[in-house]
């Protein structure tokens, strides 16, 4: 493999003189350069830009088959699961590959903070790995709504009923996400174009700026035991492949033995129309608060962590007090430890409890408790409700028998 990549490094470079161009880079490389290939092949990088190359690859499988239209999108992912060979292990390892790649981001920028790799002059990939954060998270949001169910429209019901409260940004904020103040097949489209085209061209882009920043500045410093370990056992560039691999037959595995939810269209009568791990970040200020304090604590818990991450090179600066990033560290760890047990507990509570786990006064207080409320007939309820969603199951949330 190595000679083959050679020969056609060569046969380019005849043609754009590459080799002189990397050989400027080379020399002018920082003092005591490592290179990202001489990483850990199980650091959180690199398991998350594995999984951000399955995820597209899964991605891609899934565009053949999907369909984006108010009536056949929830249909076209049931055929994808009922008719077409393992269709419904590519559509579940792309739902593990997005939930696991937000997991993989967070104790990566974690590992930056602890090795204070975020430092200058490797600052500027550190608020690019934010801001690729947030394109995750706003991706997962968007692959939600193409689902098209009951899930994706009580997702649209509370973004619409919570972000409209608030003053000025709130109609401007739903107006960017689902297109209007009104339940139609607006947010479907928009959701479509936003998840398949719009923002993997900019992740790709992000991605590709990111790693190419990292080869350019090199690792800030390797720990003592990988680097000992290298020295042993002279661990050879293929091995590196190994994490990988055992990654996906873990991966693989997950997405056959969990349930999937392919037949969760708008004539399922089963699902529990609870939101799936990435999204209870979303419903977290509701589990303690409720009404428009809900949506105005989560905005400024949320602006706070977002400056907070922003200002961190700032604030964990060389010549910080050692106390300043001790106490920062431990809060940080503490947090995600902390917000990951809350949000697994949370998914935790609908099937130990049902619709009420959630669904409480104290929490939302016009919302239905039981599970009944949350049945969808048939297909027609799905025309029904986007006529008419001010008379549907969701807003305001009317009684089965006054469905069609």
């Amino acid at each position: 493999m190595p000679e083959l990549l050679d020969i056609l490094f060569r046969k380019i470079d005849k043609r754009l003189n590459l080799a002189a161009l990397f050989k400027v880079l080379r020399e002018t490389r920082p003092k005591g350069y490592i290179s990202p290939l001489d990483a850990p092949p199980i650091s959180p990088g690199r398991i998350a830009l594995f999984l951000l190359i399955l995820l597209v690859l899964s991605g891609l499988g899934l565009t053949l088959y999907y369909d984006p239209t108010a009536e056949r999108a929830a249909s076209s992912l049931a055929y994808l699961h009922r008719e077409q060979p393992l269709g419904w292990l590519v559509h579940n390892t792309h739902r593990w590959s997005a939930l696991l790649l937000f997991v993989f981001v967070i104790l990566h920028a974690l590992r930056v903070w602890l090795t204070k790799a975020y430092r200058f002059p490797r600052d500027i990939n550190w608020w690019g790995g934010i801001f690729l954060l947030l394109l995750i998270i706003f991706m997962g949001g968007t692959g939600y709504l193409l689902r098209w169910d009951i899930k994706a429209f009580t997702l649209m019901d509370l973004i619409i009923s919570n972000f409209s409260k608030v003053p000025v940004a709130g109609p401007l904020l739903v107006t960017a996400i689902l297109g209007g103040s009104e339940l139609d097949v607006v947010p479907l489209y928009r959701g479509y174009a936003l998840h398949v085209w719009f923002l993997p061209f900019v992740v790709i882009l992000v991605v590709i700026g990111h790693l190419l920043v990292a080869w350019r500045q090199g690792l800030a410093d390797l720990s003592p035991a990988w680097r000992e370990f290298s020295r042993r056992f002279a661990v050879q560039r293929w091995q590196h492949l190994a994490p990988g691999m055992g990654l996906l037959i873990a991966l693989l595995i997950l997405s056959a033995i969990t349930p999937h939810s392919g037949e969760s269209g708008p004539s399922d009568l089963s699902a529990w129309p609870h939101p799936d791990w990435l999204l209870l970040l979303y419903f977290l200020p509701f589990w303690y608060l409720k009404g428009v304090a809900s949506v105005v604590v989560g905005l400024i818990i949320l602006t706070v962590m977002l400056t907070s991450l922003l200002l961190a090179p700032r604030l964990g600066r060389k010549n910080a007090r050692p106390a300043l990033f001790v106490t920062l560290s431990i809060l940080g760890v503490a947090g995600i430890v902390w917000l990951f047990s809350q949000i697994t507990y949370m998914g935790y509570q609908v099937p130990l409890q049902g619709c009420s786990s959630c669904h409480r006064p104290t929490i939302v207080g016009d919302a239905p408790i039981k599970l009944s409320e949350f049945k969808i007939r048939d297909p027609d309820w799905l025309v029904f409700h986007l006529k008419d969603p001010q008379g549907s199951l969701l807003v305001p949330f009317a009684s089965p028998e006054q469905a069609p």
